[in-house]
């Protein structure tokens, strides 16, 4: 056996001994082998262990004391298979961790914007709790109007958060939306006052989703077909460009 060989794939001398040993042997006990290579028994069979783990050496665990042999030809090569799925998960591993210090160094030298996708069954729950982050950003901002876009079927399916969000939060909040002009939303109007105002922009029928700007955050809702489906960005150059175009149409309509 090549020592030149057994160093190429990583053993260092006393393990080369050790195998070699084994190999001249044909299988043998920590005793024997570690005697033949001229190392403590004790020491002997740590290092044959540690074969064992690498795949390069066979326990035999049913006989006392044990013996240890060489692994055969194709059991050496099953290891070139664990080796490949070690590379590709460390590889992918490499890759998702080039992904994150990307981020990292893109969100210290850029305001890298946060997406959060909420699914359908999870929408109202979000609503309710999500309102107070939104709330709390328009004051920050000064921003104290709601701006957008809201399609009538956001009304028909989640009205009761509409009542509840403007029977409970502060009096100095203002919304601007345009809409399509559906029955639903002229008999939903008066109930909350003037302080929603809602322009119907002539037959805006296109239109498949709610598009909210508020504060820092831009929420589109998709209430039109199952599944329904919620996006929320924080951003605040995007929330505040989308807002100029609302507040720019808001007077034209």
């Amino acid at each position: 056996m090549e020592e030149s060989l057994l160093k190429s794939l990583g053993l260092n001398q006393s393990e080369i001994k050790i195998y070699r040993s084994i190999s001249e042997l044909g299988s043998g006990t920590p005793a024997v082998f570690g005697k033949s290579a001229a190392i403590k028994r004790t020491t002997a069979y740590s290092i044959a262990r540690g074969l064992v783990e690498k795949g390069l050496l066979v326990e035999d665990t049913s006989r006392r004391p044990r013996t240890f042999r060489l692994a055969s030809p194709s059991e050496v090569l099953a290891l070139t298979e664990v080796d490949k799925r070690l590379i590709l998960e460390r590889e992918k591993l490499y890759k998702k961790l080039a992904t994150e210090l990307t981020t990292l160094s893109a969100s210290s030298t850029y305001p890298v914007p946060t997406v959060r996708f909420i699914e359908e069954a999870k929408i109202n729950d979000f609503l309710h709790q999500q309102i107070t982050v939104w709330d709390k950003s328009m004051h920050d901002t000064k921003e104290t109007s709601w701006w957008g876009f809201q399609d009538h079927t956001f009304v028909e399916h989640y009205s009761d958060w509409i009542l509840w969000y403007w029977e409970r939060f502060p009096k100095d909040v203002d919304l601007k939306f345009l809409s399509n002009r559906a029955e639903v939303e002229v008999q939903f109007g008066p109930k909350i006052g003037s302080r929603r105002e809602i322009k119907f922009w002539g037959e805006a029928t296109n239109f498949n989703s709610t598009t909210w700007v508020i504060g820092d955050y831009l929420v589109m809702v998709n209430t039109r077909t199952h599944p329904f489906y919620l996006f929320e960005i924080h951003d605040k150059r995007l929330a505040h460009d989308q807002r100029e175009v609302f507040r720019n149409l808001w007077p034209l309509v």
